[in-house]
Order: C-alpha cells, then sequence, then structure tokens
C-alpha cells in the first residue's frame, strides 16, 4: 500500500458545513493505494462519500478503480480486465471526489 500524493485540488463549498474536494492527476503505485484527508490541507474533518475515476492510462492492465474510507484515511484498489489486481500504472492516473464537512 503506497501513500498518494496529489498534485491538484479543487474545493467548492456548498451551503452550510459541506463541501466538495475534487483531486485530479492522482497517479496510483501500487493496487491499493491510500490518500489522507486533513482539515489543514483540505478544510475537510469528516468524510461523508468519496467517489474516484479512472483520468488516464486505462488499458488491459487498469481498467477499474473504487474507493473506500475509514475515518479521513481513503483507499483506493485498481484491477486489471481480468479482474485481477492490477499490476502496471504506465501513465495512469485517477481523479478523486471527496464530500465531507
Amino acid at each position: 500500500m503506497a501513500e498518494i500524493t496529489n498534485p491538484g485540488t479543487n474545493a467548492t463549498e456548498f451551503a452550510g458545513e459541506y463541501k466538495m474536494v475534487s483531486m485530479y492527476g492522482l497517479v496510483p503505485t501500487s493496487a491499493s493505494d491510500t490518500v489522507t484527508i486533513t482539515a489543514a490541507a483540505n478544510g475537510i474533518s469528516s468524510i461523508q462519500n468519496v467517489m474516484v475515476c479512472p483520468g488516464a492510462g486505462v488499458d488491459a492492465a487498469y481498467t477499474t478503480v473504487s474507493a473506500t474510507f475509514s475515518g479521513l484515511v481513503i483507499t483506493i484498489e485498481s484491477w486489471d480486465e481480468g479482474g485481477t489486481v492490477a499490476t502496471d500504472w504506465t501513465e495512469a492516473t485517477l481523479n478523486l471526489i471527496v464530500i465531507g464537512s
């Protein structure tokens, strides 16, 4: 498992206490990567939902991604076209949307 660095972030505030943070250009480095959200860096201290999608580099070795979270740590997993864990992330990126307060 590897910690993904975040090259770019956009944030949008909704009415009330919720906001959406969009992270783009994240580069996966293993079949199970993590992203840690912090109030100081992202303005979120409680995650409500996460969504992830491939950004670039989709091929037979990297076709599907999913995200789950526990506390402020988001785990991103990736698979190849056969449904086994991905092993090649050449030129791969992903985009992550976090909704929280």
